[in-house]
């Protein structure tokens, strides 16, 4: 978290816009952080979006709004559980002659590949690895360290929330789950 990936997402989709491109964003449901009809950065930068459920007709939306665009961004696709087909559906829609970007969290909080996102980056084209700033000595974070009133907690994978309980970390000041 906090490296700017949907800020990336966005910056693409708007230089698709600038070319006279069709896009569609979409965003889960599950992330009514900041917006239910917007994909918001941190910084506050934003774009109207389709939001969608985590579910096969969630999958389904996309691919039939898909055929009416040139371009489609999905934020935060980390969040489809890995029993729901986005990976392949999206790997179609690109077959099909379409332009995806994708924003998507590679790790959960215990360090662990999140959802879909390791079968995401196997299909994907090009691949923009963000890093944000370690909170805690400034060094590049690799990780995400789930925390409430100052102490590291682990738990479900999935819990949207923001800065108020995830923090960027480096490998050295990430705190590993006890299992882990």
């Amino acid at each position: 978290m906090f490296s700017g990936k949907t800020s990336r997402l966005l910056e693409l989709l708007e230089r698709e816009m600038i070319a006279g491109k069709r896009i569609e964003l979409f965003k889960p449901e599950i992330d009514s952080r900041y917006s239910s009809s917007e994909v918001v950065t941190h910084k506050g930068l934003k774009l109207p979006a389709r939001v969608v459920p985590i579910t096969d007709e969630g999958v389904k939306v996309m691919k039939a709004m898909s055929r009416r665009v040139d371009v489609i961004g999905v934020d935060e696709a980390q969040f489809w559980p890995v029993e729901v087909e986005l990976p392949r559906a999206l790997e179609g829609i690109a077959f099909s002659g379409r332009r995806v970007y994708v924003s998507v969290l590679n790790r959960d909080h215990a360090g662990a590949p999140f959802g879909n996102a390791m079968e995401l980056l196997a299909r994907a084209d090009v691949i923009h690895s963000l890093t944000a700033v370690c909170v805690k000595c400034g060094g590049e974070a690799y990780f995400t360290q789930r925390t409430m009133e100052g102490r590291e907690v682990f738990g479900p994978q999935v819990v949207v929330g923001g800065k108020e309980l995830y923090e960027p970390r480096c490998r050295g000041c990430y705190v590993r789950p006890p299992d882990g």
